[in-house]
């Protein structure tokens, strides 16, 4: 018996803390995760910014905690998640014109179910189901003008749009991203993030209290909108994203809103949430707590879109998201970098002038 068996069955009940994923439900989620990568990369690669690098692994020692449920029965087996993203950026012979830096970037992951666990290699049994999505690129940015481009393929092993191709284009704080399969369209997603980010400094700004927001036009005359909005120094946040337009449901399907607290603006640190999600005539609520290298959640907003809709689970997620300007560090999206640990002191030095006297300067 497993370790990991032995510590949840003494903790939680297995059959309260138990949902059953589709088949349905993890083909479809391959679109999605495709566009939530091209998602991540747009909020990622940024004209000032030089590097982002994260990773994440969902794993659930349960077999019952995720059992696969398809016309044949319930079978006993495991939901599994994990992922990567690079985006690293270069001068390269530092001759460039400039501010000028080229990146390049790769975010791949993996998901799906398997009726065996695994870390590294999946089993590949019985109705297993394993997918993956992986998303290259190249950008030239140039921080002086506040300007990047961007460009890109991304493949994923799904029944449809399994090759498309992105472009990306930033100026300050507005960037658009279209994705293509062939010539056709299948999203537009444009973000117009208001809120200041002081990166570099510390400055109160009336712009810290403007809204960021997201519109995702999809090809199916779909239209989903995500606002996020600062209520108190940067540390308290109301996010929510709904559909305006939903063409394979009912017009104004409320999709989720979360209440989020950051003890510091780089989010680096923790992050506390509460989420209520509206899916299938249903509200869940949930909420979680993140730090530098662990996810906990309960029911959350997020794990409803990018875990195969489950619900009424603990999720637990060891992660890493960091980003860089120069020597700041700070989370996805996050406004401020975190602060510094250096602090500089006044130092005396010693000089002679012309008449050999010693003076002592500040």
């Amino acid at each position: 018996m497993r370790i990991g068996n032995c510590f949840f069955y003494l903790f939680f009940s297995v059959n309260v803390f138990a949902w059953n994923p589709t088949p349905r439900f993890i083909e479809e989620q391959v679109s999605h995760s495709g566009f939530k990568q091209l998602f991540d990369f747009q909020n990622a690669a940024r004209p000032e910014y030089n590097a982002y690098v994260s990773a994440g692994l969902i794993y659930l020692p349960l077999p019952s905690q995720s059992a696969l449920q398809t016309e044949w029965g319930i079978h006993d087996g495991f939901a599994f998640r994990q992922k990567i993203g690079l985006w690293l950026t270069e001068n390269f012979d530092g001759k460039s014109p400039g501010n000028l830096t080229f990146g390049l970037a790769w975010f791949g992951e993996r998901q799906g179910w398997d009726n065996e666990d695994f870390l590294f290699y999946p089993h590949g049994g019985n109705f297993s189901q394993i997918n993956q999505v992986h998303t290259f690129g190249l950008t030239a940015a140039d921080s002086a003008r506040h300007l990047l481009f961007g460009s890109g393929v991304q493949y994923a092993n799904a029944k449809n749009n399994s090759l498309r191709w992105w472009l990306l284009g930033t100026y300050d704080r507005f960037s658009v991203m279209p994705v293509f399969h062939k010539a056709d369209l299948l999203l537009l997603n444009l973000q117009l993030h208001l809120q200041a980010r002081a990166l570099l400094g510390h400055t109160d700004s009336w712009q810290n209290y403007l809204p960021d927001l997201d519109f995702s036009f999809y090809s199916k005359d779909s239209l989903k909108v995500f606002i996020s909005q600062n209520l108190f120094k940067q540390k308290f946040y109301i996010e929510g994203a709904f559909w305006v337009n939903q063409s394979d449901t009912a017009s104004n399907d409320f999709a989720w809103a979360a209440f989020k607290f950051y003890p510091e603006p780089s989010r680096l640190l923790l992050a506390l949430e509460a989420t209520a999600t509206k899916k299938e005539n249903s509200v869940y609520f949930g909420g979680g707590i993140t730090l530098p290298f662990l996810r906990v959640a309960y029911n959350c907003a997020d794990d409803y879109e990018n875990f195969f809709k489950s619900r009424g689970i603990w999720i637990v997620e060891f992660r890493l998201a960091i980003g860089t300007s120069g020597d700041s560090f700070f989370a996805l999206s996050a406004p401020k970098a975190a602060p510094s640990e250096i602090s500089t002191t006044p130092v005396k030095r010693a000089n002679f002038d012309d008449s050999k006297e010693l003076k002592v300067e500040n």
